[in-house]
């Protein structure tokens, strides 16, 4: 895709950055989840230049995605609802801090070879709120437009946010708590990483064992809410193939809860626990992010159908970025283990700033579909008055004018659409070419039939 971006900035150039981000994100929240299974040599700088680079990444990233995002805003009028530009200054002071913890960690890395764990507690909640905070307001947008439309996907989005809002709040609680009680002030090299044993019928173990429950509910949620908002492609593809499809990351996600219940790898992990045990680590990693792949591609799909010059089409596509990173990151709660370097810290810094894509992203998104079935039913409605106005519509002609005549109010009522919330609806001309001939192929069944058309 080579179009200009907000500000001058190059869509084409944002993307690779947003790229090496997720994949930086990756690489940190997998060295994470890997650090107690291979050595580590404390006069080893490899991990430390490693998380140094990770840190860079960060700060490249969150810049280039605030710049993105906030150039244009304002012709997207249902953002001042969601008072954008005092959100948006709020969240960009905020990265701007979580941007000076992490190099206050680094020069600590640097110049004393240590770190405090007090930092990754003021990062994890600093982080943690902003997001809950972010998907709490989503949630009440959706609940507010919910109840005005009464919208499948809008009360799903609005549940699957709620979610991940409250998931957020356990995840620094925990992170806090566990953090508090078993560490010490300063983590070394040689201490970093303990193996950390959480008991169960603990504090600590309860607070794991809730965020382990409203991880898998939203990630559920979210699923359940992107296979609504892509139902529609089930006709162009079929139905069977589409089901199978958006099925196979919810299979990859649960799959990983399944061998842990019924010890399906034990016997590998017996024989080799240093491979075997990186090898399901860095697969079951990924399971969350092909789920942020998924949820995203929805987004793809509605920017696909928007002209490219189209502000809502470059939102959506951030939107789709979004809810990778933010699944990326929401899979951190292994940072209590104070690796030495910090890895987990980047990931968690992100929480903020990707929910904050996603709450301007997935709200355009949810009022565009709402737009699309509003414009069906407007279809269907004028293609019934106007047929009703004929004894038949056998004749070609009389289809072709009804067609015109159908298109150009349902245009009409688009463009109303546009000007009111300044959301383009996902469907293009030909969407609603194709689908009035739908109309009125069934409508001329109907009347061949004797049934009643509605």
């Amino acid at each position: 895709m080579n179009i200009r971006g907000f500000d001058g900035i190059n869509a084409r150039v944002t993307k690779i950055i947003i790229i090496v981000v997720i994949a930086a994100l990756i690489l940190d929240t997998l060295s994470l989840k890997v650090y107690d299974l291979y050595s580590k040599d404390p006069t080893s700088i490899l991990r430390s230049f490693v998380f140094i680079i990770i840190s860079l990444i960060y700060c490249i990233g969150q810049y280039v995605i605030l710049k993105f995002v906030n150039a244009g805003s304002k012709e997207i009028k249902t953002l001042e609802a969601l008072h954008f530009n005092s959100l948006h200054n709020v969240i960009t002071i905020i990265q701007y801090i979580l941007t000076g913890i992490l190099v206050y960690v680094v020069l600590e890395i640097i110049l004393t070879s240590q770190y405090s764990t007090a930092s990754i507690s003021i990062a994890t909640t600093i982080s943690c709120v902003l997001a809950s905070s972010m998907l709490v307001l989503l949630t009440w947008r959706f609940i507010s437009w919910f109840k005005a439309d009464r919208n499948l996907v809008v009360f799903l989005y609005g549940l699957s946010s709620g979610v991940l809002a409250i998931t957020g709040v356990i995840l620094f609680v925990f992170v806090d708590v566990v953090i508090s009680s078993t560490k010490p002030d300063s983590i070394m090299p040689k201490v970093g990483g303990t193996g950390l044993f959480i008991a169960p019928g603990t504090i600590n173990g309860l607070l794991d064992n809730t965020y382990i429950i409203f991880s898998v509910l939203s990630f559920l949620l979210t699923w359940i809410a992107t296979s609504m908002l892509l139902r529609h492609n089930s006709r162009k593809i079929g139905s069977v193939k589409y089901w199978v499809v958006v099925t196979v990351p919810l299979i990859y996600f649960a799959s990983q809860f399944f061998s842990l219940l019924f010890n399906i790898f034990v016997p590998l992990l017996r024989s080799d626990p240093v491979f075997y045990g990186i090898l399901l680590t860095f697969i079951f990693t990924f399971s969350k992010l092909a789920g942020g792949i998924f949820f995203g591609i929805a987004f793809w799909i509605i920017a696909r159908n928007i002209r490219q010059d189209s502000i809502v089409r470059k939102y959506m596509i951030m939107s789709a970025y979004g809810l990778i990173l933010l699944f990326i990151s929401y899979q951190v709660n292994g940072i209590v283990v104070t690796s030495y370097p910090p890895f987990g810290l980047v990931s968690i810094s992100f929480m903020g700033l990707a929910s904050y894509l996603i709450s301007v992203g997935i709200y355009a998104a949810a009022i565009s579909v709402s737009e699309d079935t509003k414009l069906r039913q407007s279809i269907r409605k004028i293609a019934v008055r106007e047929s009703s106005l004929l004894d038949s519509i056998g004749s070609a002609e009389m289809e072709h004018q009804i067609e015109k005549r159908v298109l150009a109010s349902t245009k009409a009522a688009k463009y109303s659409m546009i000007e009111q919330s300044g959301i383009e609806s996902s469907l293009t001309d030909e969407d609603m070419k194709q689908y009035v001939e739908f109309v009125l192929s069934e409508i001329k069944r109907k009347k061949e039939n004797g049934s009643e058309v509605q």
